[in-house]
C-alpha cells in the first residue's frame, strides 16, 4: 500500500498513526497544540518517536463537541500541514468529514483522508479522495447505538462503504477500514467489538484500530483522560494480535515499543511469503545492462516476484576505492524460498552474468545482496541477516529508502529513512543515474 511517497508493507508489521489535534476543545489534550509552532514541533517529535503517519485534525469529534465551519477548520490545519510536509519523512493524514477541508489539506501536502463518517457525510468527499489519488480510512459510525448482530452489521456496512468508494474511483489499494471504537456504540458494544476484532480481517482490507484514551477505557476503569495509557496499550496489543495493520494513538513512543515487541510474536510471514530487500551493484562493462539483466532473471523466476525497484544510482566504490564507479539499485521481492535457497539463486544469477569472486570488494559484473529478509536475524557462516554492513553504505540506503523507507532494520530497531538521515558516510558519493525503474515490476 502506498500513502504519498511511502510504501506500507501490509502484514509485515504494525504501523502507528500519531494524533495531532489542532483544536481548542480536544478531549485528550485540551488544546495543547492549538498554535502553529507547537503543532509543528509535536508532529516532528512524533516522527522521531516512531510514528509512521501524522493524523492532523481541526475539529473535535468528542461527544458534545462544537462543530466548526470548513473555513475555520481549513485555517487551523492547512498551515500545519504545509509546514510539516516540508519537514517530515512520513505521510500526513487529514482527519475530517468535510470535502472542502480534505481538498485544501491534500493540496497543502496531506496524502490521506481519515473520515469518521466513512466518506458518506459529505457527498463530495469520495470524489475529492479519488481526484487526488489519496489513501483513505473508512470508519464505521452510526448516529444511534442500536444494533441486532453488532459485528455482522459493522462488517456489512463497511463492505457497502468500501464498494461505494471504489465505484467513485478510489483505488482498492488505497483503502483502510476502521470498526469505529467509540463512535455510535455504547461501552458494552465497544468491548464486544474488541472481543471480536478478528472479524475485521473478513473485509480483506488493511484495518485501523483507534482506542487511544477513549471513554471505553475511562468508564470501564474510572480513569481520567491523562491516566489511560496502560489500558490503551493493552487494547492495542489485543488489536495487533487480531491483525490490526494500523493503530491510531496519542502516546507514540510507548506504542512504538509495544508494537515492535508484539510484532515479533504475532506477525506471520508476509501473506504466506517473505518480503525481502535486496541490493544490486555493477562496475564492469555495461553496468546498467548487468543490473537490468539480473532483475530480468529474478523476475522470470517463478519462485520470486519483484514488488518494487528503486532508481539506479552511480556511486563511489567503498573498501577498495581504486576501481571504477558503481551503479547500484535496490528492490523488494516476495518469495517462499528460505534465505539460504534465495542466496543460492542469486549466486547462480551472478555466475551466469560473469561474476568472478577473485577479490574482496573488488570489481564485479554484478553483485546481488540480501539486505533484509522479513524481520529475520541470523548469524550463520553462509549468510548473516540483516546484511552486516548495510547501515554503513550510502549506496545501499539511498536507493532502499526510495522503496522501503518505513522498513524497520532488525537489531538497530530503526527505519531505513532514520538510518539514512542519522548515518555518517564519509567520502561516499551517490547520485541518481537513471530516472526510471530499470525493469518493470510485475
Amino acid at each position: 500500500m502506498k500513502i504519498g511517497s511511502s510504501c506500507f508493507d501490509i502484514g509485515l508489521r504494525t504501523y502507528i498513526m500519531g494524533i495531532l489535534n489542532i483544536t481548542p476543545d480536544s478531549f485528550s489534550d485540551g488544546g495543547m497544540f492549538y498554535n502553529l509552532d507547537a503543532a509543528v514541533v509535536r508532529g516532528l517529535d512524533m516522527e522521531l518517536e516512531g510514528a509512521d503517519i501524522i493524523d492532523v485534525g481541526g475539529e473535535s469529534t468528542r461527544p458534545g463537541h462544537t462543530s466548526v465551519d470548513p473555513e475555520t477548520e481549513i485555517s487551523r490545519v492547512v498551515p500545519v500541514i504545509r509546514s510539516l510536509s516540508e519537514k517530515l519523512h512520513i505521510p500526513i493524514s487529514i482527519d475530517t468529514s468535510k470535502a472542502d477541508v480534505a481538498e485544501a489539506a491534500l493540496k497543502a501536502g496531506a496524502s490521506m483522508v481519515n473520515d469518521v463518517w466513512g466518506l458518506q457525510s459529505d457527498p463530495h468527499m469520495r470524489g475529492v479522495v479519488a481526484k487526488y489519488d489519496a489513501a483513505c480510512c473508512i470508519m464505521h459510525n452510526k448516529k444511534e447505538p442500536e444494533y441486532g448482530d453488532l459485528m455482522h452489521e459493522i462488517i456489512e456496512e463497511l463492505k457497502k462503504l468500501t464498494a461505494r468508494a471504489i465505484k467513485a474511483g478510489i483505488s482498492s489499494d488505497k483503502i483502510i477500514t476502521d470498526p469505529g471504537i467509540g463512535f455510535g456504540k455504547t461501552v458494552d458494544q465497544n468491548i464486544r467489538i474488541m472481543q471480536n476484532l478478528g472479524r475485521m480481517n473478513e473485509l480483506n482490507y488493511p484495518w485501523l484500530l483507534g482506542t487511544s484514551r477513549k471513554s471505553m477505557i475511562g468508564k470501564s476503569l474510572k480513569l481520567p483522560v491523562g491516566e489511560r495509557l496502560e489500558p490503551t496499550l493493552a487494547s492495542n496489543v489485543i488489536g495487533m494480535n487480531a491483525g490490526a495493520d494500523f493503530i491510531r494513538v496519542h502516546d507514540v513512543l510507548p506504542h512504538v515499543r509495544a508494537c515492535r515487541m508484539t510484532d515479533m510474536f504475532v506477525r506471520p510471514p508476509h501473506r504466506g511469503t517473505s518480503s525481502v530487500c535486496i541490493s544490486l551493484g555493477a562496475n564492469m562493462g555495461d553496468r546498467k545492462k548487468y543490473i537490468t539483466d539480473a532483475l530480468g532473471r529474478i523476475g522470470s523466476d517463478p519462485a520470486m516476484k519483484i514488488d518494487r525497484i528503486s532508481r539506479i544510482y552511480e556511486t563511489s566504490p567503498v573498501g577498495n576505492t581504486d576501481q571504477n564507479a558503481f551503479l547500484n539499485a535496490a528492490a523488494v521481492i516476495e518469495t517462499e524460498l528460505k534465505p539460504e535457497e534465495l542466496l543460492a539463486r542469486f549466486q547462480a544469477i551472478e555466475k551466469s552474468l560473469g561474476r568472478v569472486r577473485a577479490e574482496k570488494w573488488g570489481p564485479r559484473t554484478i553483485d546481488i545482496d540480501i539486505l533484509m529478509y522479513d524481520g529475520v536475524q541470523q548469524d550463520e557462516s553462509s549468510l548473516i541477516l540483516p546484511h552486516p554492513r548495510m547501515t554503513e553504505r550510502l549506496f545501499v540506503l539511498l536507493p532502499l529508502n526510495e522503496i522501503a523507507s518505513l522498513r524497520v532494520h532488525p537489531g538497530e530497531n530503526l527505519r531505513i529513512f532514520e538510518l539514512l538521515r542519522d548515518g555518517a558516510f564519509p567520502d561516499q558519493r551517490a547520485e541518481p543515474y537513471a530516472d526510471v525503474s530499470p525493469f518493470p515490476a510485475s
